[in-house]
Parts: structure tokens; sequence; C-alpha cells
């Protein structure tokens, strides 16, 4: 290289950048060297011309001051080189603009082979240029040196000796000719002859037979600026230095103008050399420097673009080199692995990243070792490498993340593999939800399996008890019992039935709340009444703590006993034979606590974490004696959250029993009258008879209900469709019409509406007896000319205390 790296990163960065710049530089004929722009003028680099007209060996000047290398002579009053020189320098570092040096004198201080210095007298003619980079910074000054020490001491031969001259004349390889000036009247050179030329000047020149004949025969056009300085010697006698483009013979030349016999007017002789090579090779050198700061222009507004891609960039990305250290990371990678993470220098270094093959293979959960990285295996030409690993970064405290790695080598003009650029995209969100979609995939299974199971339970003892009421109808005794375990059987389904309607209710925000101010007191007594049967069948005892105040919320009132209720029955299920439950009701400042302990099977922390989810439930064994859908304490978590409420639970693990604890804000006084119990009605429901058409297109169903209604001395008949139910009461008037809504000719509701315009049923009481029981239901029902709305099941005692009150009212009219 031109200049050593430590002083061409700091001082020209851009210009070193050009390898043109520096083949120029190396192979110009003209001796260049290069100075930083500093009061030291430090030679940063010298070509092979300059050594060579110099006698000097490049490490006596690089590094070096110029000064140090080029001294003033003490001896010598007439040596005023150096001092020019310093000032040349100085003033194209101070205007940023080119200074061209005359001929100076300039002893050389040499080394002779026997190592004695001396001077030596040489004379230079030079430029001085300063050299800047893409943002206007000065780089360096580039002096351009032509050694005219032959040609000048020609010139003072001549002039010393005209013998002298003449075999100088004759010899010297500079092109001499001596010419006479013609001035117009106005005394401005309008022409010259020449009348003498030396054997140089036609191979300087290219003009053949000059001698004699003036300038405007062998050129047709002119250039004043010849004219102009010929003229202005042969005027004040004033000898002038320059260099001057000839544009008809496309060459420019280094020329010295002078007067040689001042006695002689108008005649001017001139010396010079063909400089054109020269000023050629400055011309690249100039193109080559503006074509290397275009570059570096590029290159930094493509480094620019880079960096902004790189910053923006929401995956990780790190450049490592042909080691594997680490050159580079982009502000992604810095998030991912922590702003602290270490900078390896080689790929063994980083065994000290904790990774984790996360892939699925054979290898998952193993740690990878320095060679499995994405980069290391680039750098040994693995192609499409696609790497999944789990890692640990550099956080405090570590964090675990899942990355999805990739990365392609960087390579050289050869194709040799210089370096490696990584990609890594977290992806730890999307492996979480896909576990969380497995695992709901994985409960939905498992609640499908489950609602199989529980529904077949109950069908066994009801198809059971159905086949023993065939077989023995006049058997009292047991027709009875048959009757109670149907009848038990098709509570527990209902309830199935009902808790996955509430489910879907809260699931859709489809619950409205009937609030009021109530005394949780009370509402746990409530609760107590409903799961009392299960706890006594298994023997537990259960003790209950009221507050010793009216603990007063604002609340459901059916909802909220559906919660302690659901509460108490998991405890119930989960406790073995003859456990204990304690059961408690308390005012904590702003709150009403209500907590549920147990000393049953108690939870793993994984099941007591994921308790609340819809359909989990802890392992069971194949007898699932427990039963229940696994939605009873997701639906107490949704109904506690509806009143603004927590639940929460504890467990100390398996067989340590679990607390549940639900929180309700405290109502301070009753605004509003509060809800007392009323005690249900224990009449029995009328009898008197009463005309009753049953329409379902289910036969068993309708004829079930018929014979039910019949059973207490009503008048029943069955129709199977809108249209039979039409034909049935043109000649017959039914008091009731029990109707189902899915009929396979028209609704429910199209046959409600036309009953209600006809004459013979107008005054008929309609009651809709339907599987659909949402709110909405009930209100489309009513909408449609319903007078009641029955889910089925049917409630018997409702519709049996209905029929009692139609049945009284009919009696009571006259």
């Amino acid at each position: 290289m031109l200049i050593p790296s430590d002083v061409a990163v700091q001082h020209s960065p851009a210009l070193m950048a050009s390898h043109i710049f520096e083949e120029i530089f190396n192979t110009a004929p003209v001796g260049s060297y290069l100075l930083s722009p500093t009061a030291d003028a430090t030679v940063l680099a010298v070509n092979d011309a300059f050594l060579h007209v110099s006698s000097l060996l490049r490490e006596e000047m690089v590094g070096r001051s110029l000064f140090e290398v080029f001294r003033h002579n003490e001896a010598d009053a007439e040596d005023t080189g150096v001092e020019a020189l310093r000032r040349s320098i100085a003033l194209a570092v101070q205007t940023g603009e080119t200074q061209r040096m005359p001929l100076q004198r300039f002893p050389l201080w040499v080394t002779a082979e026997d190592g004695s210095t001396r001077y030596e007298e040489r004379f230079w003619s030079a430029v001085n240029t300063p050299i800047f980079d893409a943002d206007g910074t000065m780089l360096c000054v580039s002096h351009t040196t032509n050694d005219v020490t032959e040609s000048h001491l020609t010139r003072r031969q001549l002039t010393a000796s005209e013998q002298r001259y003449r075999t100088l004349f004759e010899a010297i390889n500079q092109g001499f000719c001596l010419i006479e000036i013609s001035f117009d009247e106005a005394d401005e050179p309008v022409d010259y002859r020449f009348l003498t030329v030396n054997p140089a000047f036609e191979l300087q020149t290219g003009l053949a037979d000059a001698q004699g004949k003036s300038i405007s025969e062998l050129i047709p056009g002119r250039d004043r600026h010849f004219f102009d300085i010929y003229g202005a010697v042969a005027r004040n006698g004033e000898p002038i230095h320059a260099q001057r483009e000839a544009s008809q013979l496309r060459r420019w030349f280094d020329i010295y103008a002078f007067c040689p016999d001042a006695s002689v007017p108008n005649q001017v002789g001139v010396l010079f050399s063909d400089i054109t090579e020269q000023r050629r090779n400055e011309e690249r050198l100039l193109q080559s420097e503006r074509s290397a700061r275009a570059a570096a222009r590029a290159a930094l507004e493509a480094t620019r673009r880079l960096d902004a891609v790189l910053e923006a960039a929401p995956i990780g990305i790190v450049v490592s080199d042909e080691h594997g250290a680490i050159e580079r990371v982009n502000r992604s990678f810095a998030k991912l692995w922590g702003e602290e993470h270490p900078r390896p220098a080689k790929i063994d270094d980083f065994q000290m990243w904790k990774s984790r093959w996360a892939d699925h293979s054979d290898k998952h959960g193993q740690l990878l070792n320095a060679a499995d990285w994405t980069s290391a295996r680039v750098l040994q030409g693995a192609e499409n490498t696609r790497d999944l690993v789990s890692i640990e970064n550099f956080e405090d405290p570590p964090a675990t993340r899942t990355l999805l790695s990739t990365g392609a080598p960087i390579k050289d003009d050869h194709g040799k593999i210089v370096g490696a650029v990584v990609a890594q995209l977290d992806i730890t969100d999307r492996v979480d939800a896909e576990k969380q979609l497995r695992r709901a995939d994985k409960r939905k299974d498992e609640f499908l399996a489950m609602l199989s199971h529980e529904l077949r339970n109950p069908l066994s003892p009801i198809a059971s008890a159905a086949e023993l009421m065939r077989v023995a109808p006049s058997n009292a005794r047991r027709v009875s019992k048959a009757s109670e375990i149907i009848s038990r059987q098709v509570r527990h389904m209902t309830g199935l039935i009902d808790d996955l309607l509430d489910v879907s209710r809260v699931t859709q925000g489809l619950i409205k709340l009937n609030l009021q101010v109530l005394d949780t007191n009370r509402v746990a007594a409530d609760a107590i009444e409903q799961v009392r049967p299960l706890v006594e069948l298994k023997r537990h005892r259960l003790t209950f703590h009221s507050a010793s105040s009216a603990a007063l919320v604002r609340a459901d009132e059916k909802r909220l006993t559906q919660v302690f209720a659901n509460l108490l029955n998991n405890a119930a299920k989960y406790t073995p034979d003859g456990g204990a439950i304690d059961f408690s009701v308390a005012v904590r400042g702003k709150f009403v606590r209500i907590t549920v302990t147990d000393n049953g099977i108690g939870m793993t922390p994984e099941v007591a974490a994921r308790a609340f989810d819809l359909f989990a439930q802890a392992e069971r064994s194949s007898d699932r004696s427990q039963g229940g859908l696994g939605i009873g304490l997701a639906l107490v978590k949704s109904l506690v959250q509806l009143h603004d409420g927590t639940v929460a639970l504890a467990s100390d693990g398996p067989g340590q029993g679990t607390r549940f604890i639900v929180c309700l804000k405290h109502v301070e006084t009753a605004s509003e009258q509060m809800v007392e119990n009323s005690p249900p009605t224990t009449d029995s429901p009328s009898l008197s008879r009463l005309r009753v058409l049953v329409v379902d297109d289910n036969i068993d169903a309708a004829e079930t209900l018929a014979m039910l209604v019949d059973s207490l001395g009503n008048e029943v008949r069955v129709a199977q469709s809108g249209a039979g139910a039409l034909a049935e009461t043109e000649n017959w008037h039914p008091h009731v019409c029990l109707l189902d809504i899915g009929l396979p000719d028209m609704d429910g509701y199209e046959l409600a509406s036309k009953l209600n315009r006809r004459p013979q049923t107008a005054d008929a009481v309609l009651i809709a007896v339907t599987g659909y029981g949402l709110p909405q239901d009930k209100d489309k029902a009513l909408a449609a000319g319903f007078d009641h709305h029955f889910v089925k099941p049917l409630d018997v005692n409702r519709l049996f205390t209905l029929f009692g009150a139609m049945a009284s009212h009919r009696a009571s009219e006259p």
C-alpha cells in the first residue's frame, strides 16, 4: 500500500478506497508524494519516480516531517528552496487551492555510498494540490515535482558561454528555440518567427523545418497565451516560467522564456519540455480522485441505507467474520439476547450462549454445541440452514425465548466464505399459541368424551326403569320406584344441560343479572339445602359459619346461589366419604369473603393453574366415579366476575384438600328493599277437567305428555303437525294447547298465530313446549302469541300448578 494502514485510516480512508488512484500514483513518471495537512507536513506516501529523482529511500521519507527530510543548508546563503516549499504548502492548506511553484533552487541532502552526507544542488518546478474527501474534509496535500535541474543548468551555462551554449544546445533533450516577436501598432504581439531551433525541437513539438518560418505559417490557429508570455518577456526583459497547452498540437509544454541578449530587441529564447503525458497523468489522478470520492459517497449512502434497513428490521440480525467473531448486530438482536450480551471473538466462544434444540427432532431439548450454531454451520458451507432453538438470554433475570434462526454466507469475489449473516425471528408467542391451541383441542376431545359418558350414565337407569315398568306394570311398588329413578335421572340430565347452556350464555355475554341487595348468609343457606342430599349421601361433615350480622351484597340471587352450590358440590365430589367441608361467610372491610374448604384430594400446582379453565379436570380413573363435565369452576369464575368479584383457590398438593375464596363488594346499608324468602306454595293443583291439545312431531314425547295430562282427569287429544292441529280444532275447542316449536310443516310460532286468529281457539291458553331456552327464545314465543314458555324437559310441578290455576279460574266464572 501507498500509505501505512494506521496513517491511511486516520487521514484518507476515502482516498485509499480507490485501487485506480494507487495504480496511477505508483506508475506516474513524475515524482510525487502525499503530505498530511498539518504544520509538520508528514510524508504519507511517495512514488517510485520521486525516489528515483531524489536518490532517497522510501523509509527515509514516509512517516517523517518533510522538513526533516529536506533540511535548510545553513552554509548556503542562497538555499531558499525549503522555505519556499514550506510557504507554498502552507498556502495550499490555508486556501484549499492548488499552488504552483516556479523554478526553485533546492539543494538536496543526500547520503553517499560511503555513508557520508552532502548537499546536492537541484532545480525543481512543483505543484502543491490539496485533496478532499466526499464531505469536503482535506485529507492530504499532493506534491508533484518536475526535476528541471538539467534544463536550468543548461540555460545558465548558455548565458555563460556561447560555445558551451552551442554544445548544450545541440545535446539537450529539451526543446529550444530563439524567436523574434512581431508587434502591431498597438504594441501587441501578433506573430513570431523561429530564428533558431535545436534538434530536440521537432521531437518535442512535432513541427518539422520550423527554422526561418513564422508560427502562423506552421500552425493556422493560435493560442493567445503564448503571444502574451513572449511579448511580455520581449518588452520588459524578465524571464517567465509557465505551463501552457498548445491546443493545435494537442500538447502541453513546460516553458521557460527569457531575453538572451538585452541589446537585441524583440528576441526571446524559449526552453521547453513536452509535459503532455505528465498532464495526462495529473488529469487521470484528478479523475481517479473524483471517482474515488463518488465511490465513497455511493458506498456511504449504501451503508446508510443498509443501516436503516437493519435497524428497522423486526428480526434479530447478526453479522460475523470468517472466524465467527461478531462484527455487527441490529437493535432487534440486542432486544432478543439482552443489551449486555457478550461479543464472541471466535466460534468456540458461543459455548457460553445457552440454547437448546426446539425442533422436535431426536435432539429436542439438548444443548447446542458451539459448532451447532447457525453461523458456525454457515461458515462450514452448510446451505438452507433453518434452526428452531430455545434460548436463555442475558437479561437479569434471563428470559426464555423460542427463535427461528436462518443463515447465509458472505463470499468474496472468488467465492470464498468470508463471513456469515444470521437472522433470528422471535416466534415465542406463536409457539405458545400453538401449545394453547393443542391444549384447548385436547380439552375439547376430553369434554366430548365426558359429555358422552355423562349423558349415557342417566340414560342407563332410565332405560332400565322404563323396561321394569313395562314388564311389571301391576307391581305398584316397583313402578313407583322406577318413576322416582326416571325423575331423578331426568333432573340430573337437565342439570347437565343447564350448566352447558349457562356456560354458553356467559361466554357469549348473554347473561343478564337481576341485581338486588341480598344477605349472603341467607343465599349460602339456600345453597347448602341444594347440596345437602349429596353431602349426606357421602357422609360428609358440613360446617357453616355465617357472618355475625347481615353480609349484604348486590347480586343476582339465582346466580349467586349457583356459585355457592357449585363450590360445595365440587368439595363434596372430590372429598373421600366421611370428609369435612367448612363453609364460611365473613365481612372483611369493603368486601364479603366466602370460603369453602375441604380435606379432599387436593390439586397439583399444574391442575390448580388451570382449574378455572373451561372443561379442565384433574386426571381421573376409568370409573370416573366423580362425574362432571369440567365446567362448574369455569362457570363459577365467570359468574363471580359478572358480579365484579374475584375467586381464587389454594391447595398444598395432592391429598391436602382445597380452599376456594370468593370476594364480593360489601354493601354497607340496604338502600333498596332486601329480598326475603317467600315460602313456596304447597296447595295441590285443582284437577278440574280441561280440554288439552298436545302438538309434537315426536310421537313418544307427544303420547307421554298426553298420558301425564290425562292422568289429572283432563280431556286430551294429540296432533303431530301444524296442519293436524288445525284440523283437530275445527269442531273441538281446547282450553289449553301445548305446542312444540320445531314442527315439520310449520313452526310453532306460525301455528300459534293461526290459532289465535281462529274464533274456536282464540280463547285457548297457548303454551310453548321447546328445547330452545334462551331469554330471547322466550321473548320470541310471547311475541308470537304464546301465553307461557316451558323448556324441555317439562317442570311437571309448574305445569300442574298452571293447570290448577286455569281450572280454578274457569270454575269461578259464572
